[in-house]
């Protein structure tokens, strides 16, 4: 806990030397004699929503006004008002209301605490009487070119859209051939009748073709390491292609993508061709270095110390392929062989008892450089790994491979949506407690268990496309973030026979600033189905591939992955006889060692959270309160004769409250959830160690039925065969704080 102590504060520092970047030129802060305000409205408008006049004036509304912790105060700067008006009359006018009018109205609520009311009379619009592109006339491609244009009779006049849509058509111009077009506005206006006639006549000058593209590379002192076939293969640039100044920039950008080059200036060498001519480019390229290397250690809650290491050779294969040697290690000081610093290592961590190996993941990955318009990159990546799921699984994949590729199905590079087709064939196992198997697939004897947790041949296909339009990717406060993932395994594609099942998972998140505050909402679901079949089980699903709830990324009034079903571990049990048969059942003396999520095979789980700027340094510290709500169950469980399904309401709801500290390395979020709800009823287990490993499981949840046959001389006690009801419920911490639950993330939790 006093290591975590010493980060928050050093991130605090760093996040303080950030926030010490100038202010914008407007001071709304409240100092003595300052009047707030309180209220800020807009009325008349008809073109614009109030939002977006809002969005327009340096007036600020204060949010949440009256409540001091969460609420900030915003006060009235006298010379940023009177500038206000004017903002508002030229926003107007632009659009096509040359006779706008804006009016204020102060209403003082107390003497330091005002309502503003900003009154819109927008007047007649003036209106385009004739509208005609001249210059256009002797080619196709100019004329489409110039089709949209953002223009039309009896439309507004703005002047606004008029500038942008000069602007796309010299663009696009420029993308077609011709270097040097120009587009020239001229538009008369008629003050009394509120019209304006608009011309846009379009210069285009010579059309020219690419010619003779030059490399010049400088090498610095080392020696040279990419050939100039592999440059001009990954610029895609073509001899005799009309000109297009997006296919340069393109060209550009693929070369820095390579990451082989330090700097990177592609250049005409003129922009004057006579006649349908050439236009000669010259690539002034300043190679790095071939070979890169990184390193980080680190402490997180859930790994204790954990560290990552990567090596990069940027011209691995002739052709300018890229290798990737990637390592990771967590566990360290709680998992063997690097144990033995347990007392670094946070509480949660040291219960886990996946927490005892050491987890690791290398991996050798082969990229292929990205090229102008070409959609589909492959990738090939080997591997070997230990991961653990918080106290769910241990999965051992001794060799693995994926191959992927990117925008599979499109014709041209999607940034918006970009997608990714990969095929993942592994040879590993997972490990669960025998609890886990028992509960979820009834393998309650140990040959079956032993039998579900071989090594196993795993061989997946999975498609992902995502969409995310948000004006930061860091601090979203606008915009949205679509993702979903299909994935399926079968014997068809050459996964073993208990390794098969369709899942299918998606998450929304929407983000808007309302009054002050940044509004986020979220929405994820998640469903998978078994086909996987063996030994006395059908419809299974590796634990690794079930779906599961609660932490600080979904329901965070619950601790990692204890929303939805759980079955228990018990330190001891009472011995009853019942009818002339002995019993195992769990009483009130007997204490849970660890709670066993099982998971489930369908999700659903939404989030809303509102952000504030906090008082007190606004640019780092920022306050939020939030409700998340969620359910995680088995659909079909009760068919199998298992007892899964998630008990208490149909939907958990948990509120909380939460800080969120600006660093160098993503906001980190620290959340308070409270959780109203008692923890599920589930089956409680006995599992009882020998010598030489673990003894049969027995099945203790009172009320159990299932009868322990006499053992045999040096034999363990045998238990019947039959299902373990969930009628365990191991008590909560009392009071408040046995309701809290505290969560710690860095970036974006959703």
């Amino acid at each position: 806990m006093r290591l975590f102590v010493y980060l928050l504060s050093a991130a605090v520092f760093s996040g303080a030397l950030i926030s010490a970047s100038p202010l914008a030129a407007q001071d709304l802060s409240c100092e003595r004699g300052d009047r707030e305000v309180r209220a800020l409205r807009f009325v008349g408008n008809r073109e614009y929503p109030a939002s977006a006049l809002a969005a327009t004036v340096a007036t600020t509304p204060s949010t949440l006004p009256g409540v001091p912790v969460l609420g900030t105060r915003r006060c009235l700067d006298p010379v940023e008002f009177a500038r206000d008006v004017q903002r508002l009359e030229t926003l107007y006018r632009r659009r096509g209301y040359p006779d706008v009018k804006v009016d204020t109205t102060v209403r003082v609520v107390r003497p330091s605490v005002i309502e503003i009311t900003f009154t819109v009379n927008e007047g007649e619009p003036m209106r385009v009487s004739a509208f005609a592109i001249r210059g256009v006339e002797r080619d196709q491609d100019l004329e489409a070119a110039s089709r949209d244009f953002p223009m039309r009779v009896g439309g507004l006049f703005d002047r606004s859209a008029l500038e942008a849509g000069r602007d796309t058509l010299v663009r696009r111009l420029r993308n077609l051939g011709w270097p040097q077009a120009e587009a020239l506005l001229a538009y008369t206006t008629n003050t009394a009748r509120r019209t304006a006639d608009v011309e846009v006549t379009v210069v285009p000058a010579a059309r020219a073709r690419l010619g003779r593209i030059a490399l010049v590379v400088d090498t610095g002192s080392g020696p040279r390491f990419v050939s100039d076939a592999s440059i001009r293969r990954t610029m895609a640039l073509t001899s005799g292609d009309w000109y297009s100044a997006r296919h340069i920039i393109d060209a550009q950008r693929n070369l820095y993508q390579t990451d082989a080059f330090q700097r990177v200036e592609l250049q005409p060498d003129s922009l004057q061709p006579v006649g349908d001519t050439l236009v000669n480019l010259t690539a002034r390229l300043l190679e790095g270095d071939r070979f890169a290397a990184r390193g980080g250690l680190g402490w997180a809650t859930l790994d204790c110390f954990r560290a990552q290491g990567s090596l990069t050779d940027r011209d691995f294969l002739p052709f300018a392929q890229r290798l990737d040697l990637t390592a990771r290690v967590s566990k360290i000081g709680l998992g063997a062989p690097l144990d033995g610093a347990e007392r670094f290592c946070q509480g949660q961590a040291r219960s886990d008892p996946y927490s005892r190996t050491l987890n690791y993941y290398t991996s050798m990955t082969l990229r292929q450089p990205v090229r102008a318009n070409q959609a589909r990159v492959p990738s090939l990546t080997v591997f070997s790994s230990t991961l653990s799921e918080y106290k769910a699984y241990l999965r051992r994949t001794p060799i693995g491979g994926v191959f992927s590729l990117s925008d599979p199905f499109a014709l041209r590079p999607s940034p918006l949506t970009p997608s990714t087709l990969s095929y993942q064939l592994e040879l590993g196992r997972t490990e669960a407690e025998p609890a886990f198997f028992c509960a979820v697939f009834n393998a309650c004897d140990a040959d079956l268990r032993n039998f579900l947790q071989r090594n196993n041949r795993l061989a997946a296909l999975e498609f992902s496309i995502s969409r995310q339009r948000v004006n930061d990717p860091l601090r979203p406060t606008s915009g949205t973030i679509v993702r979903a993932t299909v994935r399926h395994a079968s014997t068809f594609i050459g996964s073993d026979q208990t390794q098969q099942f369709n899942r299918a998972s998606g998450d929304a998140s929407w983000y808007r600033r309302v009054a002050g505050a940044t509004i986020t909402a979220h929405m994820r679901a998640g469903i998978v189905q078994g086909r996987g079949s063996g030994t006395g089980v059908g419809s299974f699903i590796p634990p690794q591939e079930r779906l599961y709830a609660g932490g600080p990324t979904t329901v965070r009034g619950f601790r990692q992955n204890e929303l939805g079903p759980a079955v228990y571990i018990v330190s001891g049990y009472s011995t009853v006889d019942e009818n002339g048969a002995t019993l195992f059942r769990a009483d009130g003396q007997s204490i849970t060692e660890r709670v066993v999520p099982t998971g489930g095979n369908t999700l659903v789980v939404g989030n809303l959270e509102a952000q504030w700027d906090s008082p007190v340094l606004p640019r780092l510290l920022q306050l939020a309160a939030f409700a998340d709500a969620g359910r995680l169950w088995n659909r079909g469980s009760a068919s199998r004769g298992t007892s899964l399904r998630a008990d208490g309401p149909v939907v958990k709801v948990t509120p909380g409250l939460g800080v969120r500290i600006a660093s160098p390395f993503g906001a980190i979020r620290v959340d308070f959830g409270y959780n109203p709800y008692d923890l599920p009823a589930g089956a409680a287990y006995f599992n009882a160690r020998l010598q030489e490993g673990v003894a049969p499981l027995y099945c203790v949840s009172p009320g159990n039925t299932l009868a322990v046959l006499t053992p045999l001389a040096g034999q363990p006690p045998v238990q019947t065969a039959g299902s373990c009801p969930s009628s365990f419920r191991p008590a909560r911490r009392p009071g408040l704080l046995g309701r809290i639950n505290p969560s710690i993330w860095i970036g974006q939790a959703f």
